[in-house]
Formats: C-alpha cells, structure tokens, sequence
C-alpha cells in the first residue's frame, strides 16, 4: 500500500475517534465579584468578626447535555446558586464571623455527569483592623437656623480609613450610616437639640475608645411666654365637636413676637409620642410670626421653648373630644360573577354585589389576578342611589390561561369572587417570557434612557418598572418578524421614580422578577444595573452664592450657589439643589426632576454652579437646602443644616406667606329651585389666584364643578373678597344633601389650600379652618316638595347605543366616537350631569370618555363623546364599551356594563386595534434663558424623525429648523435653541412630513454664565447682540438640492444631514485624519479622487489642500496696516490623538516692548459633534479640523485701531486639462450666522466657517471676516487657487477667542466656464479625455502602454513636490 496512503487513512482514523468518542467539554471558572469586598472592616466599629461575600461563575464549552449541570464544592460557610443555564453557573457564597487576618480559600466547578471534568480557582480576602493611628474624627456641626429638619445633632467623619465602615458604635446617643464613613449622630435624651457641650464614645475593637465632644448648638434665647405670644384654637369648642373630614382634627396657632430675622425661637412640640409633630410656620412680617399645628384626638400638646439653656413649657393645650370621621366598609355584601360572550383574543365575565352601606365618594380598588385599577363613581354602580346600590362591573379575560380560576377582590368591599374560565385553554403554568438585553444610559438630569429586550415565547409581554411605570405596546420600539422578540424603550426620572427591579408579565400571568444588580445572562455576562455616577455630596466645599441678604419682598429672585469637589469627578457630572424652605416644600409635593435645579461646570472658575430662583415672600432668615450628587441611592445628600456659616444663604422678606388662601365667611343659599354659597376668600399677603370647588349630591352623587378667578368677585379684592356658586335644579326633583366635597384654592404664588371628603385631610391645610366646629358648612338640605320627596326608584334606561372608529393623521391617531340615548318616563334624565363611557382591555386597563348631551327633553336625553385611544392600547386583544352615570331627577341613577350592552346593541366591542406609530412628545429637559441644548422625551422618534420646528413668542409660524444631533426611539437632542426667557413651541416633523403635536416649553432663568463673589473672572459674563445673517437667495438647479436634500427658508437653504453648502448640493469627504504637522499650526489634507466616472479607469487625481495661519496685523480705523507680525516659529504640544496645541509670542512695536501670546489648538473631528462657543451649539463636520486661536493682550499704537488674524487656504488638483476652478465668499443660511469661503475646483471644494462670534474680554462680541485676496496677490488657475481671510478684531484690552474650521465636500455639480468667476484651462481637442485615451489604448501596443504609465507616476510625483514648495515658498514671501 502506499504509504501515503497509508498515513491518510491512520490520521482519518484517529480524528474519527476524537470526534466521536472523546468528550470535549472544557470548563473555565471566574470571579466576579465586587472589588471592595476583598479586604474589609467588621459589620460594626466594636467587633473583630468580618462578614465575606463572593460570586463566582463558571462556564463550559460546548453548552452541557439536558440533565447535566455544574457543581461547585468549597470551604464557604454558606452557597447559593445565583443562576444556571446549559452554558454555566454562578454561586454566591458567604463567610461569616471570621476573625482578623488574611485568608485564601479554594473553589472547585465541575459536571456532575464527567466529576473529572473539572477547574479550580482561589481567592484571597482579609478582615481589616482599623488603624487608628491613621484615623481623624471630623465633626459636622448642625447650625439651628431654623427648626433642625436632620432630626440629629451633627455629622462625625472618620478620615483615613482604607475601606467603608458600616456600622459606627457610640455610647451615648446613635450613630447612623449617611455616606461611606460618615454617620448622622442622634443624641436623644437632649430633645432635639445639645444644650452644652457633649461627649459621647467611639467605640471601636481593642477595646479602643475615642472620646469626642459634639459642641453646644447656638440658638437665640427667645423668653416665650404668654406676655409676648398668643395661642388660638380652630374650634374653640373641645367638646361635642364632630371632624370635618377624614382626620381633619383640631388646630391651633401660636403668634409670637419676632425679635431675629437670621434665628428662629427653637420650639417643639410633644404629643405624647412625638416629639416632632406638625408645627409650621405660615405668616411672619416684621413684627410678628405665626404657626400652625394639628391636635390629636384625646391628646394632650405640649410646647417647648429652649431658653436660658432649659428646655421651658410654654403651652398645655387642652384634650379636645371628636367625633371621628370615618369612611364605612362596604357591609353585608357578596360578590358574584359570571360570563358574558367570547371575543377573538379574550372573553367577557363580570362581577356584582349589592349593599345598603352608603357610598361616600371615596375610590375603590379592584384585584385581577396580578393587575388592579382604581376607580370612583360612577365607574360599576348598576342602579340605585348612594344609600342601596346594585355594582355591576364587565371585565376581559385572556382565552388562555394557566389557571382555570382566579380571584377578583374589590378592595373596601370585605369580600372576593373566584371567577372560573369557562372559555379558558389551561396552558403550561412555566411558559415565562424572560430579558435578552437590558442598555441603560444617562441621558439628561438623571433621566436615563431604558432599554429591555425581551423573547416573549409567543404570548407577549409588559414590564413593571418600580412601582408605577407599566410598559406594553406602546413602549415597543422594535419586534422581529416572528414577534417573539419585543424591544422596548423608555426614559425614566430616577428622582421620581427609584428603581429597585422590574418584572416582566406575559398573557399568561406569569411573572419574573430582575432585581437591581441581578445577572440575567451568563453567555454573554449580563446584569441588570444602573450606571450612577459616586458623587458624594459630603465632599462639596467652598459653597458661595451670587447674591446674598436678598430681598424677596413681593418678587422672587434669580441666584447661583457656587461650590467645588474634593472627590473624583466628570466635568459633566450633575449635582442638583433642593429648596426646602416652607414655600418650596409646599409646592414640591411628591418629587421629580422638575423640582430640583442641575449644575454645570463653569470651566473658568473651575468650580460647579447651579442656578435657581428663591420665591417671592418666603420666610427671611437662612432658607434651607440641599444637594444631591445624584440618585444614587448609596448616597444621602447633605442638608445645608450641616454647613458652616459661611455657606449659609440669607434672605430678607417683610411679607413671609406659606399658606394657601382659606374661606374667611360661608354663607348658604336655598330658595325653591336654586342653591349655593357666598364665600369670602382672603389671602393677605399673596392675593387669591384661582380655585376649583365641586358640589355632590349625597343621595345620587350628580356632580357640579366651578372654577373660580378674581374675574368672578362679585365684591372686595383678591386679598379679601367675595365669590358666590348657584346651582339650579328641575322642579321635579329628590330631596338631599348637597355636599361640597373638594376645594383647592391656590394663591398668586402657588401656595394652595385643600379639601376633599375621599381623601386624608391635611388640617393646616384646610381652607374650612375657620368653620372646623360646623361640620355642616359644606352641606345644604335641598327639600322637595312633590310626592313622596321626589323620589323615583325605577332607573332610566339605555335605548340607543354607537360607536364608530376612525383612523386620523396618516394612520397616526385611532379616535372613537360613541352616540348613545337614555330614557326615564317618570321624572327625566337630571340636566347638566354628563355619563361617561368606559372603554376597557385585558389586565384592568381603562380609559374614559365623559359625554356632552346633544338635547334633553322631560323623557329623553341624547350623549355623544369622541376619544382618542392611547397608543398601544388594545393592540393583540380586544375592547369593550360600558356606561354609567345616568341620573334621574328623582334621585336614582342607573349604568350599564359591557355584559348587558353587548346583549342589547350590536356595537358593545371592537378587535383588531392597530398599533400606530404616533409621534409624540411628551416632556423636555430643563433649559434656561441661555438657549442651547434641549432634549425631547416622547415617542416615534427613531428613524423617522427629520427635524424640529421651533416658533418663538414673537414669531406667528414655526420660523426655525433643527435637526437632532442625538436619536432614540423616546428621545431626542437638538443644540440650537435661541436665548429667550419666554415660553417657545416645538414639534417634530418626520420624513414624510409627519408632525407630532405642538409642546411648549418654558425656560428657567439664567444668567449669561456670571463669577461668583470673590472668585476668579470667568471667561463668558455678557453676551451683546448676536449678529445675524440677512436672508439668503435659495440656489440650485433644483433649489436647494430638491426636496431630499433641503429646503427653501427665509433665510435660504437649509439642508437636510448630510448636505451642505448654501445651494445644499455638497457633501463632507468622508478621509482619514491627515498627518500633524509639528512646526507649524498648518494642516493640509490630501484627498485621491478614485470615485469619479467619468475618468479614465486606473487613473485617480489627487487634490490637496493646505490651511496655515500667517499673521496678524495691526489696522487703523481706515483699514490701512499699521504693523505687520508675520509668524516664524512655533512651540508645538501633542495633547492627545486627535488635538494638538502651538505657541508662539511676538512683540508690539511700542516704546516700551510687550510680549503678546498667541495659542492655536488645531482638533481633528473624525465623526459629526456638537461644540459650545460663544453661548453657541456649534456642528462639526465629520472629517474636518477645527482652529481656536486665543490672543492675549495687546498694546494698541491707537484706541481706535483693530487687531486682524490673517490666515490663508489654497486647494490644487493634480489635473491640469479640461478642468476649472471658483471661489465663493459669503453668509451661511442654515442659521449659525458665519461666514464661508469656498474654493471649488471640479467637483471638490475646500469649504471653510468663521463664526461671527469671539469671546472678546469674557464677553461675547461681534468679529467681522473679508477676503484679502485683492490685497494679498493670491493666485487662481484652473487647477490651483489660493485665498487670504483676515479675521478683523475689535480693540480689547485682556484676551481674545476665535474659532474657525474647514472642510473637504464633494459637490454634486462640477465647475464648468458657465459659472460667474471660474477659471478653467482652454479646449485643447474636440474630443473628450475618455476618447482620447480609448484611441491610444487602442493603437499603442502593450510596452507603450507600461512605458506611458511610468511616466505618468514620474510626472505625477514631481508635481506634487512642486505644488508643496510652491506653497510653502509663497507663504514665506508673504511673511516677509
């Protein structure tokens, strides 16, 4: 055999063998775990036990065989698996209570199935003791401006610890966890505040003990007593006194005299189990202020004053005896249920119970399996009255389900149904839908953009993200074609909204949950984590403001604090500022983004800075704050309580108002058919604003709103006047109570007093606080006097029924509109009350369309309403129609659930919803008066959005046009927003001419970037007028490029990405970033032309263009040149890849020599980005370079004279026949008002931008740029042209900043001796240059072919050389 062969087939052999009988599974073992916890102290200061906590993953490859898995062994105290998967394992082990010293520990991975597949890995940790040599204790000193809102008495930092401390040890008071190594110091038995100095003991292992004293708080001794106070109670009355509402208790205020402005008397007050209950100021002038408190029922009050370094009681109020309003459960109820009909993707059941326990207005909570909804009347109230009802209530259910039964719970109710699924298919109860990817990144004030990917296996999915963020269809962004892979987006304000997980539901019911930090994937590694920046706000120093001792007397006031960090830090890293004085409080609520103000970074003081406003009429003295790093929920912020004096802010006011405007007289009207009240509503210092009141009646809960302006007094002023509500009703009607069951009454500075009987009341809110011992002052007895009271219990009924559905905008909206007819033959439908429709989906999803009556008559009345559905809503299920709210005027009223409705009428449901891609914005970032950067939250975004249209105060139509520099699904950013301090509109405008809706924006103050006191002048502090480009011609064949390219504008052509040019026919060269030149702060950029057509194949032209500072030169006030300093050489820096920086000085011709520094930073842009300068977004171009030029002082030989920047740019090509040159000079028209050159020749351009703009002394100034070319002897051939730009500079007296950039376009038009001021080489031969060569190819054999070749690359590189001299020769003729 031969022995090729041979070997052939034994090799053969053997990789059969391998293949198919050797397993190959390998296994590779990691540690994962978090870095800090390696070397760590004790759990607490005093003990010598560390606690040790480690993840550890392991891989195999290939993924195992089902039935296989991965097991580990180790010495750990305790092992979890964290997750598994066919492609490997990750565990969390623990050691615990292990004592000081250094430890190595061994974990083993291997499969069960193969144990002798196995991988190993050791880690190394050790439990730390402190050094205490090494250690400093730093106390934070509480300053009692006003009432302590820390609820501690100071802040102890330990310096110099290596690692975090968890839990710090005192004897003597509590220590409790702020910030890695800093804890809040409670000392409890000093009531709130240190009298004298204290000590109390750190205790740490040994046994080691440092002693520290927590100094005595300084408070201003106020002797409090009654000589100088006065105490009232809201009622008088303590006994016999029924509350007003749901815990509206008693209240009381305390006036005393006022005797500080900076220091308030530091009172508290103790309720027995409190000793922080509700004590606020309201009012305060200059002489007097006021507080207000709630007492508790059967409770007792004590109030404290700190004087003469004793804590002295004040006031004892007395035990007050209420009659408790209370709120009833639903009694003597049983819910039932039952199935209506089968739809395409769920079926209809319902539920219902009767009572006779009186409804009193307050919300209902209604369970479905994991889903629930809130709801009021008149949502499932069937027929009756208030006092005995029948609830009825029609729900969708999926036709598949892993359960034959589920619960339905009305909460309030005291019972539950268990609905069976008599239409259900009972599916695989382990079918999940589970996370692919999840991206999360910060986007603008801490509102990050969140991505989830998720494999649906077929029965779709929602994401519950925190506790109130629910996304399904409309937050999808993207699905595959299968539509088992859904991607949704969303963007969330982690202020509002902390998220700790998320769960991800499918139709089955069947959830998930992701806990924040949690790994979700082991191939590839994944987990679900937030990217929060480790701002530590304890590290802000140096706090200062703008202005200081401000008077906010009836105005508010515009402010900066200014402040450094002593942690590591990004200069784009945002700190924010909470106000927590008794009007910002107010009007803060429940807190989002809106309420807080962000920082930027002031790179010319290098310090942050925040602006914000401090409201008009607040209380005087130090107003409160705090600062945040971010929400990072591992950081705390720090309360300006613990700042020193020095960072304290101090205001002035003779007018302190934080309360709400209240009813100062209630009169009630009743005649035979009308009915109201006369209020007077006084607010003394503010003035009433506006207010809303809503009028119930008790038996049939017919509802009667009003909205109340200084428009409507019938008497008096806004601080002390008159208003008057009426209601009429029908002859006809039923004898009850009408209720007013809320108020809001705002004041002209957003301070609000409110009222509801559904809601806990807020006593010292309460704007009834002087009626609180009449708790009938909101209730009128409107008696009837026909039969039997009026009273009609046979409901009206639903005779006719409609709903028709209409698809809008471009397939963009879905609006449903409903006609329907109610009949009562006794008594007739009660007029002015309006029944609402209920349109549902699956999961108790439910909106509401509240009708308009189109006629009513004494039997009949006619509705109508229109709604728009909500994107995503009803899409992959169906909907389905109910209606309530039908009253009669004899009390009685009736609703109608999908159940009966779909057995009445033929329209009761639709299918088959489409999802429309609405484009939609729903909220923006903060933006200042400054203009600039705004980004869009909303919905559509993504591939289809073109631009942004803009329509200032002053404009009558959308008058700019932005084109995002930044594109999500749900966000996006645009730069170029104009300096106004009034309210601008936006929408966005997608390719095909799609407009969203029209969305206001209202900017915040801002100053134009101003120093803070005692700091270094910044480089921006006033802007002067912004020059402006006059309007443009719109250019080109078509104009403007044509519809994809650009349009025509007012001001010209404004180009769609990636056109350019002032015609839009141009595009940026797409090169590779060009050599840096290290002598000399020029750039030259060659480009080969090997995409041109049209010229002969294998040959490719080189164009090259050479951009170079010349000069700069002294004018006078006629232009002519005084002085001449040409620039010779040149200190270059590299600062990174893509910047470099070039230094040089000259010397003034003056008597006395003066140096002027001259700084050039020449920036490559390899991709487009947006720049500031000069208060000014700026886009760079792709592939260009960016000149910033700073000139420091110069000694002028006359004031009048200017200072002129001269730089040159030439473009050449190394083709030399048949070609022509241009160049062009003039204003751009896309809005960034600058001046362009641009030198063509065929179809490439050197284009260049000088902005209009220099900062000029730190202020933003007016430059003017001309052509030189007639004075400079520049050259233009056909294949070479030159220009001169002379930058001219107004006279200064510090600094100067200017900032030019050039580009390489292709153009999609040649050059052509068409074109007014071309240059091009004359016709040499009839035929074209394609002929010419295809005749010599033609008839020159191939050796003359490689010999011409030859010669061409020859010639060719000598030009290039020449061309390069010759510049470079020219430059240096000029110069001298």
């Amino acid at each position: 055999m031969n022995i090729n062969l041979l070997k052939f087939f034994i090799i053969y052999y053997f990789c059969f063998v391998l293949i198919n009988f050797c397993n190959c599974q390998t296994l590779k073992i990691t540690d994962i775990s978090n870095p800090k916890n390696y070397k760590v102290y004790p759990q607490y200061s005093d003990r010598e036990f560390c606690d040790f906590s480690f993840e550890i993953l392991c891989y195999v490859e290939p993924a195992m065989d089902e039935g296989d898995q991965l097991m580990f062994t180790t010495d750990f105290d305790y092992s979890e698996m964290i997750r598994s998967d066919r492609t490997g394992s990750i565990i969390g082990i623990t050691h615990t209570a292990l004592s000081f010293g250094s430890y190595t520990s061994n974990i083993v991975c291997y499969l069960l199935n193969n144990p002798t597949i196995k991988v190993d890995l050791n880690i190394s940790y050790s439990c730390e003791m402190i050094d205490y040599e090494l250690m400093k204790v730093k106390i934070l000193k509480p300053n009692y401006f006003k009432k302590n809102n820390l609820y501690g008495n100071g802040i102890i930092q330990l310096i110099g610890l290596k690692y975090p401390l968890n839990n710090l040890v005192i004897f003597g008071g509590s220590a409790y966890p702020l910030n890695p190594n800093y804890f809040l110091i409670s000392l409890e038995e000093l009531d709130g505040g240190t009298v004298e100095n204290y000590n109390i003991s750190l205790l740490f292992y040994g046994p080691h003990t440092i002693v520290v004293t927590i100094p005595a708080s300084t408070y201003l001794d106020y002797n409090l007593d009654i000589s100088n106070s006065k105490i009232n109670y809201y009622p008088n009355e303590t006994t016999n006194v029924s509350e007003f509402g749901l815990g509206c208790s008693t209240v009381y205020s305390v006036t005393i005299n006022k005797t500080s402005n900076d220091y308030e008397p530091y009172l508290y007050v103790d309720d027995g189990n409190s000793k922080n209950a509700d004590f606020t100021p309201i009012y305060q002038d200059e002489n007097f202020i006021t507080y207000l408190g709630q007492l508790y029922i059967h409770t007792p009050e004590v109030i404290y004053s700190f004087f003469s370094k004793n804590f002295v009681k004040v006031y004892e109020t007395p035990i007050i005896y209420l009659k408790e309003f209370s709120i009833a459960n639903i009694n003597n109820t049983y819910l039932s249920s039952g199935h209506g009909v089968s739809l395409l993707f769920s079926s209809l059941f319902f539920v219902k119970f009767d009572t006779e326990t009186q409804y009193g207005f307050y919300p209902l909570v209604m369970f479905w399996n994991e889903y629930k909804n809130s709801y009021t009347w008149p949502y499932g109230f069937s027929n009756g009255n208030n006092f005995k009802y029948v609830h009825v209530q029609s729900h969708l259910e999926y036709l598949y389900s892993y359960s034959p039964t589920h619960s339905f719970v009305i909460q309030n109710s005291n019972s539950f149904v268990t609905v069976t699924s008599p239409y259900a298919q009972i599916l695989n109860s382990s079918i999940l839908s589970t996370l692919l990817e999840f991206e999360c990144k910060l986007l603008f004030d801490e509102s990050y953009l969140f991505r989830f990917k998720v494999n649906t296996n077929g029965y779709g999915a929602s994401i519950y993200l925190g506790s109130d963020i629910t996304l399904r269809y409309e937050s999808v962004v993207d699905s595959e074609s299968n539509s088992s892979v859904l991607e949704f987006e969303t963007v969330v304000d982690l202020y509002k909204d902390s998220i700790t997980k998320f769960t991800i539901s499918n139709l089955l019911s069947n959830r998930i949950n992701y806990l924040r930090g949690e790994y979700y994937s082991i191939s590839p590694l994944l987990k679900f984590e937030i990217p929060f920046g480790e701002l530590n706000p304890v590290l802000i120093t140096n706090i200062s403001f703008l202005y200081n001792n401000i008077d906010v007397t009836n105005k508010s006031v515009n402010n900066i604090i200014y402040f450094s960090y002593e942690g590591e830090f990004d200069k784009g890293s945002s700190f924010a500022l909470l106000l927590n004085d008794p009007v910002s409080i107010l009007k803060n609520g429940d807190l989002d983004s809106s309420d807080f103000r962000f920082s930027k970074w002031n790179s010319s003081t290098s310090m942050f800075q925040i602006e914000f406003t401090v409201p008009a009429n607040t209380q005087p003295g130090h107003i409160p704050f705090k600062l945040y790093g971010n929400s990072n929920p591992n950081y705390n912020p720090i309360d300006s309580t613990m700042l020193p004096l020095s960072a304290q802010l101090f205001i002035i006011s003779s007018n302190f108002d934080s309360y709400g405007p209240i009813f100062n007289k209630v009169e009630k009207i009743n005649t035979t058919n009308e009915f109201g009240w006369k209020f007077v509503i006084g607010d003394k210092i503010n003035g009433f604003d506006y207010g809303d009141i809503i009028v119930r009646g008790e038996m049939d809960s017919s509802t009667y709103k009003f909205h109340l302006t200084p428009l409507n007094l019938t008497s008096g002023d806004k601080y002390n006047g008159e208003y008057q509500i009426n209601i009429k009703i029908s002859i006809l009607c039923a004898s009850q109570n009408y209720i007013i069951t809320d108020v809001y009454l705002f004041d002209t500075r957003g301070n609000f007093a409110k009222f509801s009987v559904s809601e806990q009341c807020e006593s010292i809110r309460n704007p009834f606080i002087n009626f609180l011992g009449d708790s009938t002052i909101n209730k009128i007895y409107k008696k009837c006097t026909t039969e039997n009271d009026g009273y009609d219990i046979s409901p009206p009924e639903l005779t006719l029924f409609s709903a028709v559905k209409t698809i809008l905008n471009d397939s963009q909206t879905i609006v449903i509109a409903f006609d329907f007819q109610a009949v009562d033959l006794d008594t007739g439908l009660k007029n002015e009350q309006y029944p609402i429709v209920y349109i549902e989906s699956t999961e108790l999803q439910i909106i509401q369309c509240e009708s308009k009556i189109k006629s009513i008559n004494s039997k009949t009345a006619n509705y109508t309403c229109e709604i728009e559905l909500p994107v995503g809503f009803g899409y992959n299920s169906d909907i389905v129609f109910s209606v309530y709210g039908f009253i009669n005027n004899g009390g009685y009223y009736s609703g109608f659930p999908s159940t009966y409705i779909s057995s009445a009428f033929p329209i009761y449901s639709m299918s088959n919803i489409q999802l429309v891609r609405k484009i939609e914005i729903l909220r923006t970032s903060q933006i200042s008066s400054t203009g600039g950067e705004l980004w869009i939250v909303g919905r559509g975004f993504k591939t289809s959005i073109q631009y942004v249209q803009i329509k200032y105060s002053t404009d009558l139509v959308f008058s700019q046009i932005s084109f995002p520099s930044i594109i999500f699904s749900t966000a996006l950013l645009i730069l170029d927003i104009d300096p106004t301090d009034k309210p601008f509109t936006i929408r966005v405008v997608t390719k095909n001419g799609q407009q969203s809706n029209e969305f206001i924006v209202t900017p915040l103050f801002s100053f134009l970037s101003v120093s803070p006191l005692n700091t270094p002048t910044p480089t921006t502090t006033t802007q002067l007028p912004t020059p402006t480009n006059k309007p443009q011609t719109c250019l080109g064949e078509p104009i403007c490029g044509g519809p994809k390219q650009g349009f025509c504008s007012s001001k010209g052509c404004v180009c769609y990405q990636p056109w350019i040019g002032n015609d839009c026919n141009a595009q940026v060269v797409i090169i590779p970033q060009p050599s840096t030149n290290t002598s000399q702060p020029s750039t030259e950029i060659p480009i080969i032309d090997n995409n041109n057509n049209q010229q002969p194949s294998g040959i490719n032209y080189l164009y090259k263009s050479l951009i170079s500072i010349v000069s700069i030169r002294e004018l006078d006030f006629n232009g002519n040149q005084i002085n001449l300093y040409p620039f010779d050489r040149w200190i270059f820096t590299q600062i990174n890849q893509n910047k470099s920086q070039y230094f040089t000085s000259i010397k003034n011709n003056s008597t006395t020599p003066f140096n002027t520094n001259i700084t050039v930073i020449l920036e490559w842009f390899k991709d487009t980005s947006t720049i500031e300068f000069a208060n000014s977004s700026i886009t760079m171009y792709p592939s260009s370079i960016k000149y910033t030029i700073e000139i420091t002082e110069y000694k002028f030989s006359n004031q009048l004279n200017n200072l002129q920047l001269v730089m040159s740019a030439s473009f050449e090509s190394s083709k030399t026949k048949e070609i022509c040159s241009l160049k062009d000079f003039g204003e751009t028209s896309n809005g960034d008002n600058s001046n362009y050159f641009k030198i063509q020749i065929n179809d490439h351009s050197l284009y260049g931008r000088f902005i209009k703009r220099a900062i000029i002394d730190s202020k933003i100034s007016t430059i003017e740029n001309v052509l030189l070319d007639s004075k400079m002897n520049s050259i233009q051939t056909a294949s070479s042209s030159q220009s001169y730009i002379g930058i001219t500079i107004p006279n200064y007296q510090k600094s100067i900043i200017i900032d030019p950039d050039f580009s390489v376009l292709i153009d999609s038009k040649s050059t052509s001796k068409n074109d007014e001021n071309s240059v091009c080489t004359p016709n040499q031969s009839k035929l074209t240059t394609p002929q010419l060569i295809g005749i010599i190819i033609g008839s020159i054999a191939f050796a003359a072919v490689i010999a011409i070749s030859i010669a061409y690359h020859i010639i060719k590189k000598k030009k290039d050389t020449k061309f390069k001299n010759g510049l470079q020769n020219k430059l240096k003729t000029f110069k001298s």
